[in-house]
């Protein structure tokens, strides 16, 4: 049912991000490096040993921190599809919501930073987890309810 090929889709990164189930760890780790440098001079802006600083450089580590969590969640997720167990229920499908949930939070955060030029344009918000989702969703609420996220390739 889902488009994931075990053979094709572990470890690589996909040329243009539509779906969270194409996330890899290789998406995750440029967005991470770009947060920690964006943070780490929030935080040398502030005067240190102040409230301001230190909720800078605590920030840093929070966001530090989700990003390494969506990281080993991608590392189960990989081993979901290569074991083929992508349509279980469960835990599988709290693994998928919650890899899309983190992703659409850490480039919600990143687009703060939208303008500068480290920022890529492929860290923008999924919407889906799968074409079988897209569809399924489309089909029960309709086209209306996309607002152009499926499509909107910019």
């Amino acid at each position: 049912m889902s488009h994931l090929d075990p053979e094709d889709a572990v470890g690589k990164q996909a040329a243009v991000l539509e779906f969270s189930d194409d996330l890899r760890g290789a998406d995750v780790r440029p967005l991470q490096a770009f947060l920690a440098a964006r943070f780490g001079e929030l935080a040398e802006n502030q005067i240190e040993g102040t409230d301001a600083h230190w909720t800078a450089a605590h920030l840093a580590q929070v966001i530090d921190t989700y990003c390494r969590d969506l990281d080993d969640d991608l590392v189960t997720w990989e081993v979901t599809v290569r074991e083929r167990r992508i349509q279980e229920p469960g835990l599988v499908q709290m693994l998928r919501q919650s890899i899309a949930t983190d992703w659409n939070r850490l480039v919600d955060t990143a687009s703060r930073w939208a303008g500068h030029p480290d920022h890529l344009s492929r860290w923008r918000r999924l919407r889906y987890s799968s074409v079988e989702h897209a569809e399924f969703v489309e089909q029960v609420l309709g086209d209306a309810t996309d607002a152009g996220t499926f499509y909107d390739q910019a």
